[in-house]
Order: C-alpha cells, then structure tokens, then sequence
C-alpha cells in the first residue's frame, strides 16, 4: 500500500483556527448533514439510541459533538493536542460532557487481544490520511464491543485525479481505497460489514468550496445516477462474538 502518513499536517496549532471554516463544520452544510446522518443511523443499528462511542481522530469534533447532543457517551481520540482543545471548547459552550484522550492512531494500536472499552469506535475522513489503515481499523475493532463505522474515498471516483494532480502540484495527498479491498481488511478484524454506501456523486471539495446545502442536495438527488462514481464509501460493519 503506498506510503502516506499525514499526521503532521493536522497537529499544527495555526490549522486549528480555520479547520471548521475550512470545513464548513458547524454550519448548515450538506456534506456535514449527510455524514454526521449516516454516522448516527448505523451507530443506532449497531448499539442503540444509547451507549459509548469512541470517535478515533475526532479533530475538532463533527461527529463527537453530534453524538454527545444525542445523549451518547463520547470519546474523542486524535493525536492533536489543539484540535482536542478546540474540541473540548465547543464542547463547553454547549453544555456537553466529552472525554478527549491524546494519542496516536496508528502508533498506539494495541499488539495483541485486549478487553474493549466502547461499544462502537467511529472515524471520519481519517483513514485516507494514516500511515497503516490496516492497523488503524484494528484499533478500531479492539476498542469497540459492537462494531465500527468509518468512510474512505474510493478509488473509482475523481478523486483519483484530485490525487494526482495534488502530486503534481505540491498538494497534500492521500490514499483512495478499493471498496472490495477496505471490506477484506475490515472482514480480517472479525467485523461483518452490514452496511457499505457509497455517496457524494460530486466530490467533497467541490461541495465545501461552491455549493450550499440547497444546491448540494438538488445536485446530488438528481445526478444518482451516477452513483457509481461516488468519492466517498461509507461502512459499517459489526463484531463478530
């Protein structure tokens, strides 16, 4: 697999203070809408309205704030002391209860059987950005009682030529993943996937960077056709007892 390892971009304190802007979090955005949704209806398949997540490179916490206002309890995980403050921050403001754990999500992967600690471990758009993914969604699975739900970009999409031309030009790259080969790696975690959907027809950059919630949505209601293409695959998949 190739050698990509992007953790030192995301531990820079002068990234945190756009990182939401950058991102569109917090704002009645498309992309985050349909993320955070597709995280929360297959967290509720696998565990329930209530239980123990582990939200593995949370950032700035998109998905661990959804949760907690859920009434979930909630660990942030993420290697970036200031996003984690930024986190926590966010998470005071709105009155939520969140425990932020430092660490390395590769490096800190257990190396033999240990006893989960969550029911499910979560991750968004960090995959693609790890040095070992196979380690990673490994540490996902032996954190996690229920199972894990993360997403990837896949290989069949634009988003092999947005690689390439980031290659060309200096850009930050990352790793597309075949969706037969991000299930076997899954799979040998004993997990059975439940759920593999792939979304956003249009890319996530082209989304974030010109359109609103309105526009992103009739564009991609109406261009499923071309589904096939889709940039991003989202799985979910349970543990095997």
């Amino acid at each position: 697999m190739d050698r990509i390892d992007n953790k030192a971009n995301y531990r820079s304190r002068s990234l945190v203070s756009g990182y939401d802007a950058q991102r569109r979090i917090g704002e009645d955005d498309y992309v985050n809408s349909v993320e955070v949704g597709y995280f929360v209806a297959q967290v509720r398949r696998l565990v329930g309205p209530t239980g123990s997540i582990i939200d593995m490179g949370a950032g700035t916490g998109k998905l661990s704030l959804a949760f907690a206002e859920l009434g979930y309890s909630v660990t942030a995980f993420d290697q970036s002391e200031a996003m984690l403050e930024r986190l926590d921050a966010k998470a005071r403001e709105r009155g939520l209860s969140i425990t932020c754990r430092l660490g390395d999500i590769v490096a800190d992967a257990p190396q033999g059987p240990v006893e989960p600690s969550y029911d499910v471990a979560v991750s968004s758009r960090v995959l693609m950005h790890v040095a070992d993914p196979d380690a990673m969604i490994g540490h996902m699975a032996a954190l996690s009682r229920r199972g894990i739900v993360l997403d990837a970009p896949r290989r069949a999409s634009p988003n092999r030529l947005l690689v390439g031309w980031r290659a060309l030009t200096g850009g930050e790259v990352y790793r597309c993943f075949d969706d037969r080969i991000l299930s076997k790696i899954i799979e040998n975690k004993h997990l059975q996937v439940v759920n593999s959907t792939p979304l956003f027809v249009i890319p996530i950059a082209i989304h974030l960077k010109f359109l609103d919630k309105s526009a992103g949505d009739f564009l991609e209601n109406h261009l499923r056709i071309l589904k096939f293409m889709s940039s991003t695959i989202f799985m979910s998949a349970k543990k095997l007892l």
